[in-house]
């Protein structure tokens, strides 16, 4: 039961960091990659089916990707899912495939995706508190129950705060990183 409580924090901690370095790798600038369109379900034969399984995804050209459905009945669809997406992307339908241009990215742009990237990374850094938090009052309720000693509440906690310490630097790490790439182009 001890370890469950440090292991369950990790594991939740690392959750977290995950998901908002998959929201951060999303926003893309200056090169195309067609993992931005990775997420994207449709909703077709009763189940919500993943736009890759669907379809050929083709990279055109620097900010142009093409979409190949194989059932091309399913084409509106999948236009109104990728608009729905709100990714910012322009949506056209050309011959059966569906097109998709980029936006260029000018200094508002940059502006307001290092504005989204901030944010994504406070709310990444509160998470990781909230999980510490909740931890903590876990470990403390223990040594109330008289179920671990003063000595191992305050060494858990302290792995704890470890643990806090680690994800929120890799979280400010990856922060300063994308900004970089955002000024960069």
């Amino acid at each position: 039961m001890l370890e469950n409580v440090v292991t369950e924090n990790k594991k939740l901690m690392l959750n977290v960091y995950n998901s908002f370095k998959k929201k951060i790798n999303k926003i893309f600038v200056g090169r195309t990659s067609t993992k931005i369109l990775d997420d994207i379900l449709i909703n077709c034969y009763g189940t919500n089916i993943s736009l890759n399984k669907v379809s050929h995804i083709i990279l055109i050209d620097f900010n142009t990707i093409k979409i190949n459905l194989f059932d091309i009945s399913l084409i509106n669809i999948v236009k109104n899912s990728i608009i729905k997406s709100n990714l910012n992307l322009t949506v056209y339908i050309l011959n059966n495939d569906i097109i998709i241009n980029l936006p260029q990215i000018n200094e508002k742009r940059r502006k307001e995706l290092i504005k989204n990237v901030r944010c994504e990374s406070e709310n990444g850094r509160i998470l990781i508190r909230k999980i510490r938090r909740e931890s903590n009052l876990k470990i403390k309720t223990m040594h109330k129950n008289k179920i671990i000693s003063i000595d191992i509440k305050n060494k858990m906690e302290e792995d704890v705060q470890d643990e806090t310490d680690i994800y929120i630097r890799k979280i400010n790490i990856k922060l300063i990183k994308k900004e970089k790439e955002l000024l960069l182009i």
